[in-house]
């Protein structure tokens, strides 16, 4: 069933059950009302008969020997049909004059026109108004096979409460019955033109609710197949009911919709050119990311090799160790000698022959311990060779620190953990760089030592071979010899001391280049670490690049979803 029969239903149904109710009511409520009248018209009847027999005579009321009523001397009651006919014929009423329960007057008749006298009332009447002295009142009395509207009323004799008869009152029911009937029809036929003229006007009203509720559903039906230019009529809109709140309700819907309409398009657009930007930043970002990598694979190879390095300079440093540990035995053996030369100087004459042999074992020791000392040369010369390679380890790490720090800066908030890592490398790479600069001081101070040691030995060398050629005067030179050996003696006194110094400085070498193998595995550490932490970079830009391609999606999606509103 469709709106309209519904409305219609729900209005017309409780109306037409209303109007039949009214009816039922009325009707029972104008039958009781025309009963309660005819028992007023009856009991005020009643007492007109009464005052007819009872004023203007005197007496009791008696009967006579010849079954007549009398009121006094002078009213034969039973013999006054003229009254009762009278009353009969004037208001459709039947008169009855009881002695107790006995019909003594009646204007009641049977079918050959026979007056009911003689007749009994009923046990019912006789107990309430004989007995108890009350009036009584029935719609449904048969008298005579006829339905009967009755009143009895009782009377008594005049100054006692004596009763000793009734007046009876009654009308056929069908007379009642007509005048009901009557009215019933009347009113049924004044409440179905109220029904008709309502259900037409309810008809009216439906009708036009509904084709208003009709118009405003097309209009929304519109709206959600995307159409938002409807015109909504005056018609509705100028309406001071719900129906007219319903359109203008429309009218705001419609109004906000294009709002929400433009400022999604609006929005979407910009989240499309966001994401298209955002989408090229990250693809940006994943170009330097791959840049920061591969500089980070360089370093991680340079800090590998500064490592090498590292260890091989130790490993140099501890074979000058060794050299200079050897070169202090020569040089103590040295010395001893030069001592035993001092202490036998005085025998020399007598074993000068022998002088010739030491001398020769003095000049191939010097000779020996110039091979030593280039190898020292040699090892100092490979000492500094590794400290500038260092030092340019060093400044390639700081260079490619600051590199890193730039490209950090340039990815922004991605970019802050990075560059507190290369700042770490960067200030590793100045702590490397530093170390660097005091081994190639220590360096130089040790060669500058071994040249001097170097030079010595040359001067003992020169020295030596002037004493082979003198070696026929050295008796005659003698003295110059031992003061030259008390002069060898003190040289080789302060080479000792030199040895001294050297092992001292190798010691600090040898804690330099550990310190430096111990910052190059740091460097190398911490490389790895940054490179893991680029690999977690990775994994957030490509996360971050396909949330991007979803917006980028989403967008695209929302932008076809409005689409089908038309709000130009």
């Amino acid at each position: 069933m469709k709106l309209k029969g519904k409305i219609l239903a729900f209005s017309l149904v409780p109306l037409i059950l209303l109007g039949i109710s009214m009816f039922l009511v009325a009707a029972d409520r104008i039958a009781n009302g025309i009963y309660d009248e005819a028992y007023l018209g009856m009991k005020a009847t009643t007492l007109a008969v009464k005052d007819i027999f009872e004023i203007g005579y005197e007496g009791d009321y008696r009967l006579d020997e010849n079954g007549d009523l009398w009121r006094g001397d002078s009213l034969n009651i039973s013999q006054a049909y003229d009254i009762v006919d009278h009353i009969k014929k004037n208001t459709g009423l039947d008169v009855t004059i009881f002695w107790n329960d006995t019909r003594i007057l009646t204007s009641i008749t049977d079918s050959k026109g026979q007056r009911q006298i003689g007749t009994k009332s009923s046990p019912e009447v006789s107990k309430h108004v004989l007995q108890y002295g009350e009036s009584y009142q029935d719609r449904n009395v048969d008298i005579l096979g006829t339905k009967y509207i009755v009143y009895y009323a009782p009377f008594c004799q005049p100054g006692t409460n004596k009763v000793v008869g009734m007046v009876f009152l009654g009308t056929p029911q069908h007379t009642v019955s007509q005048i009901i009937n009557k009215v019933r029809l009347q009113m049924s036929g004044i409440i179905l033109i109220g029904i008709i003229f309502a259900s037409i006007f309810v008809y009216i009203m439906v009708t036009s609710i509904v084709s208003s509720l009709k118009m405003s559903m097309e209009y929304l039906n519109g709206i959600s197949k995307g159409n938002l230019n409807i015109h909504i009529g005056n018609k509705i809109l100028k309406r001071k009911d719900e129906i007219g709140n319903l359109g203008q309700s429309i009218v705001n819907l419609q109004d906000k919709l294009k709002a929400i309409i433009v400022g999604i398009r609006t929005k979407s657009q910009d989240v499309y050119l966001e994401s298209d930007i955002m989408k090229n930043i990250s693809k940006d970002i994943y170009n330097i990311m791959n840049g920061i990598n591969r500089s980070v694979q360089d370093i991680a190879n340079s800090c590998s090799h500064q490592s090498e390095d590292a260890a091989n300079a130790g490993s140099d440093v501890t074979q000058m160790g060794d050299i200079i540990g050897f070169n202090n035995i020569e040089i103590t053996k040295l010395n001893d000698t030069s001592e035993n030369i001092k202490k036998v100087s005085e025998e020399a004459m007598e074993q000068f022959k022998e002088i010739d042999n030491v001398i020769n074992d003095v000049h191939e020791s010097i000779h020996f311990l110039s091979e030593q000392t280039a190898l020292t040369n040699e090892a100092v010369a490979k000492i500094s060779s590794a400290t500038e390679l260092i030092t340019n380890i060093a400044s390639q790490t700081n260079l490619l620190s600051l590199n890193a720090s730039i490209e950090a800066s340039r990815a922004g908030e991605y970019g802050k953990g990075f560059a507190v890592v290369a700042a770490e490398i960067q200030q590793l790479s100045k702590q490397s760089n530093n170390a660097a600069a005091e081994i190639k001081d220590i360096v130089e101070v040790l060669s500058t030592h071994s040249a001097q040691t170097l030079d010595r030995v040359m001067e003992t060398k020169e020295m030596v071979g002037k004493q082979e050629k003198n070696i026929l005067n050295a008796s005659k030179s003698f003295q110059n010899v031992r003061n030259g050996i008390c002069k060898t003696a003190d040289i080789m006194a302060g080479i000792m001391e030199n040895s001294r110094q050297l092992e001292a400085i190798r010691m600090d070498t040898v804690a330099i280049v550990q310190n430096s193998a111990a910052i190059s595995e740091e460097n190398t550490a911490g490389v790895e670490e940054i490179a893991a932490e680029i690999e977690n970079v990775y994994t957030d830009i490509e996360n971050i690049s396909a949330k991007t391609k979803k917006l980028h999606k989403l967008s695209e999606e929302m932008n076809q979803r409005t689409g089908i509103f038309n709000i130009s």
